[in-house]
């Protein structure tokens, strides 16, 4: 009997391990879980899983991230963690970004992505500002190669990444936290944060797409007034486009084959062009001069 309850002990072990992120996957806490999501555990948990008025509305569930700033222990940094689910090769699952909903309570945060793996610990170079008191504002946070920067533990000495191919091929642990700089802790601070649909996303496309040949297109690229879009076929989809820091500028649902967009107003620079359905996915970059 003992031998038996053994092996299956480790069998789960083996299974929580071997634990594989995949393209598309999502966090939306509507089983009341925190779903592998913790802080630091000590001296007391400040992470839990709130019932009701997540992004959409009543009876959708978040997840309730809250700190003191008082002192160095637990409780006093804004940063969430995950070594369950979130786990393996990000690079082979075309794992480019993670998009997430965000809403700030007491106290502004900067939402940032932080992982550690072989090649040591790294930390996104985007970090999206969130106002307190803001309405859930949905973020992309770029975690390609080119997107990350190394940075260390932050205490005892601890050395910083050295190799970032080799995390994103093989991440241990993911961490979400609210930090000005990149960073692998979240920042000192008394705050709440609240999140919700954290999602493994590509940046630019899907294999989806890929299969099907069908692309939307968008021009002019640079444009200075007018974004043309025609979509692959006339089936509904949702548009949204993020600027460079990962804050929704514009979102609705597009249908006709072409459609047009007013960009006069927006500040020049890079922005993410998102077209989405429940099948596929795709993001073009565009220039607004």
């Amino acid at each position: 009997m003992k031998r038996t309850l053994l092996l299956f002990s480790f069998c789960l072990i083996v299974t929580g391990l071997s634990a594989q992120v995949t393209l598309s996957q999502v966090d939306d806490f509507e089983d009341g879980t925190k779903q592998g999501w913790f802080e630091n555990g000590t001296p007391g948990e400040t992470v839990e899983n709130i019932a009701s008025d997540g992004p959409a509305g009543t009876d959708d569930n978040y997840l309730r991230d809250f700190t003191t700033g008082v002192g160095a222990g637990g409780g006093s940094r804004m940063v969430i963690r995950n070594n369950t689910q979130w786990l393996g090769d990000f690079t082979s699952e075309g794992v480019e970004s993670i998009t997430l909903d965000v809403r700030a309570l007491t106290a502004g945060v900067t939402v940032r992505v932080s992982m550690t793996g072989p090649g040591g610990k790294f930390s996104s170079t985007t970090g999206v500002a969130i106002a307190a008191g803001s309405e859930w504002t949905q973020v992309v946070i770029p975690i390609s190669a080119s997107d990350m920067v190394s940075v260390s533990d932050g205490f005892d000495g601890g050395a910083a990444g050295t190799d970032i191919n080799a995390t994103l091929g093989g991440v241990t642990e993911l961490r979400i936290l609210s930090n000005p700089n990149p960073a692998w802790r979240g920042e000192v601070t008394s705050a709440e944060m609240h999140i919700d649909n954290i999602t493994a996303t590509g940046s630019l496309s899907t294999p989806e797409f890929k299969k099907q040949n069908a692309e939307f297109t968008i021009s002019p690229n640079p444009a200075k007034n007018k974004l043309n879009i025609v979509l692959p076929s006339n089936e509904d989809m949702k548009l949204e486009v993020f600027d460079v820091l990962g804050k929704r500028v514009y979102h609705g649902t597009i249908s006709q084959l072409s459609s047009s967009i007013d960009v006069s107003n927006w500040r020049s620079g890079v922005y993410l062009v998102k077209v989405s359905n429940d099948k596929a996915t795709q993001t073009k970059r565009f220039i607004k001069q």
